[in-house]
């Protein structure tokens, strides 16, 4: 019985594992760049083993910065997908139902199922493979579980390129395959030796064992770093967002024309217009209650002393001679905000503070 679902502990060192060929592969590929400026100019002054000390510590930030953490970051998340894929596989594997009725195409004589396996593990849909032998003459058939035959594509010659024959001799302590071309002299044989086999593996489980025992401490964090990590690179990486969209700001024209703006306080604001209203012909200008808000807004209300003026002469005059008087500051008269009755106005003004409200300001001014 074939096994694909695994216990958790597998996982963890398979992503371990890959974890750590990756940041070797980067740690070295760093310190091979590094390597060529041993003797040059910048570095005169060091000794090997200081200039070593460097390059060891140059890398080594670069991949916990750049590897380590992304890699914590997203192994629950790999992980779970591989099992839910392998208990996919194993459900699937489990509980295929075996095809029925199959006899040997040459004799006709029954045959038994002696191998079950699934193929495509990595796609969506596998597909589970059962192998029939003939209990008589021991001709095999492959068939999956709806009965639909496997066609294996047979191996070719490298000389010819004709099909292979394949003979094969089966003992406890190994398994030959011999392959004879059918239409040249090519012929090749290979030998599985099941001792070997089983002492290549467990040297690779060994070796597998060996690195995860020498660098897992280093590259792979735990769930008490690892979040620590993440915490403060993403608050580093907020940082530099906003450090980089700063100077991206400051290099604006419209920004250093918007650090010009006279930031007027409420008292100052209004000693400024009440001077350009007089100049104007308004008086009596009075505010009401600000609104404290992400802005700050005022109603205004004044008197037009000027009797000729109809309606639309004396909005549009106090328009003009409001935005005029407030372009060079960080208040603006909202638009469409003055009303009029009776020789009577009423308005409201709006006040910027941030830098960025105020390089919007400038853009909208524009």
């Amino acid at each position: 019985m074939e096994k694909y679902l695994h216990e958790d502990q597998y996982y963890i060192d398979l992503y371990d594992l890959l974890t750590i060929e990756d940041c070797l592969s980067l740690y070295r590929g760093i310190r091979k760049n590094f390597e060529k400026n041993w003797g040059t100019e910048k570095f005169k002054e060091f000794t090997k083993e200081k200039f070593d000390a460097e390059g060891h510590r140059a890398a080594n930030f670069a991949v916990h910065v750049t590897k380590v953490a992304e890699r914590y970051r997203r192994k629950a998340e790999v992980i779970q997908g591989w099992k839910t894929r392998d208990r996919r596989n194993q459900e699937k594997y489990d509980k295929a139902m075996l095809p029925t009725g199959i006899i040997c195409k040459d004799c006709s004589s029954p045959t038994e199922v002696i191998f079950k396996t699934l193929l495509d593990t990595q796609n969506e849909n596998p597909e589970v493979l059962f192998m029939f032998e003939c209990a008589k003459c021991k001709k095999r058939q492959a068939l999956y579980e709806n009965g639909r035959k496997w066609n294996r594509v047979p191996p070719s010659c490298p000389k010819c390129n004709s099909e292979l024959n394949e003979k094969f001799r089966s003992t406890k302590k190994s398994l030959t395959t011999i392959y004879v071309c059918k239409k040249c002299s090519y012929q090749k044989q290979e030998v599985d030796d099941f001792k070997k086999s089983e002492k290549d593996w467990k040297a690779k489980e060994a070796g597998k064992n060996k690195v995860l025992s020498e660098f897992r401490k280093e590259y792979c964090l735990n769930d008490i770093k690892g979040p620590e990590l993440i915490r403060s690179l993403d608050q580093f990486s907020v940082l530099m967002k906003k450090v980089d969209s700063r100077q991206k700001m400051e290099s604006d024209p419209a920004f250093q024309k918007s650090k010009q703006l006279k930031k007027l306080t409420f008292a100052n604001l209004e000693k400024l217009l009440e001077t350009a209203l007089e100049k104007g012909e308004f008086k009596g200008l009075k505010f009401g209650k600000p609104e404290l808000g992400k802005y700050v807004i005022v109603e205004f209300s004044l008197n037009d002393a000027k009797d000729e003026r109809q309606e639309y002469e004396s909005q549009k005059a106090l328009k003009k001679l409001l935005k005029g008087t407030l372009a060079e500051t960080n208040w603006r008269l909202m638009s469409d905000s003055i009303q009029y009755r009776l020789g009577i106005l009423t308005g409201r003004v709006k006040a910027y503070e941030r830098d960025d409200e105020l390089l919007e300001l400038v853009k909208s001014d524009k």
